[in-house]
């Protein structure tokens, strides 16, 4: 298992596209800074829409930990899970399109044991994005921007219904458990794609599967029309991840959300488990 874990890494860092998924990161903090800049501008100078004015009035409110927050929830919902998806999609299939799974199963090792050594490289490299963003947007921040507290305010967030505060210290640790935290939520997808990634012998097919159900769900748990079937979607359960960013984490309801992403998580690895152990392999 430690040995088919570490061919499983030296695959995926000798991928192109495990370097591009951190060059794309990087250029997305570059615009957000750039955005970010102009938007403090304009909404500072007065420019700011009548029921989020009491929002811009803090000169405190715009600083490197503000920028980091932004920065963080606006790519979580759709940026981070593309690369997510493409590294779990093509974990089995692009053996197979490549014709090298064939040989990696005849070898003495439990195709179940090769299933989850792949898994385990994607919750890895899952996390190293997440931990890398959030790194990179805080460091962008402190240098750019300068630090102050976290002020949260009812607006686009919508993570609190009224005005709250978190010290800059325990802000900074919030960051942290917002890198577990998003790593587990976006597990989800990854055994998602992981199993499409089995049923389909195209890691084309298992990715855009995949992004089409995980996009079609989260479009529409938000639209108003669809509201008494939000609780259903599995994108809604994944939104508890942003709970660290509360003023006060509501640990009851993360927990039981938290668990919630689990048994959809191992839950699909189990069925896609199953269904590799009894694939067909042909190539």
């Amino acid at each position: 298992m430690l040995t088919q874990i570490k061919l499983e890494f030296l695959k995926l860092i000798r991928s192109k596209s495990f370097y591009l998924s951190f060059a794309v990161l990087l250029g997305f903090v570059v615009l957000m800074l750039w955005g970010f800049y102009s938007y403090v501008e304009r909404k500072a100078g007065g420019q700011a829409v009548e029921q989020f004015k009491y929002t811009y009035e803090s000169k405190s409110y715009f600083n490197g930990l503000t920028f980091a927050l932004y920065s963080v929830m606006f790519s979580f919902s759709l940026l981070i899970p593309l690369f997510v998806t493409m590294t779990a999609g093509s974990s089995v299939a692009g053996e197979a399109r490549s014709g090298t799974l064939r040989m990696i199963c005849v070898r003495p090792v439990s195709r179940v044991s090769i299933f989850f050594a792949k898994f385990l490289i994607v919750a890895l490299h899952t996390y190293l994005l997440m931990a890398f963003f959030i790194g990179l947007n805080l460091l962008v921040g402190l240098v750019f921007i300068g630090w102050g507290n976290l002020e949260l305010y009812p607006g686009p967030l919508n993570l609190v219904d009224e005005p709250g505060k978190i010290m800059v210290d325990d802000a900074l640790w919030r960051f942290v458990y917002a890198s577990f935290s998003g790593t587990w939520a976006l597990l989800v997808i990854a055994a998602f794609a992981m199993f499409f990634s089995v049923l389909f012998e195209s890691p084309v097919m298992a990715v855009v599967v995949t992004l089409a159900i995980y996009v079609m769900l989260y479009i529409i748990g938000r639209v108003e029309f669809f509201e008494h079937l939000r609780p259903y979607f599995f994108t809604t359960d994944m939104d508890f991840w942003r709970d660290v960013f509360k003023p006060v984490i509501p640990w009851r309801s993360f927990y039981h959300y938290g668990g919630v992403c689990g048994v959809y998580t191992f839950g699909t690895l189990l069925v896609a488990a199953l269904v590799f152990e009894r694939k067909d392999i042909t190539s």
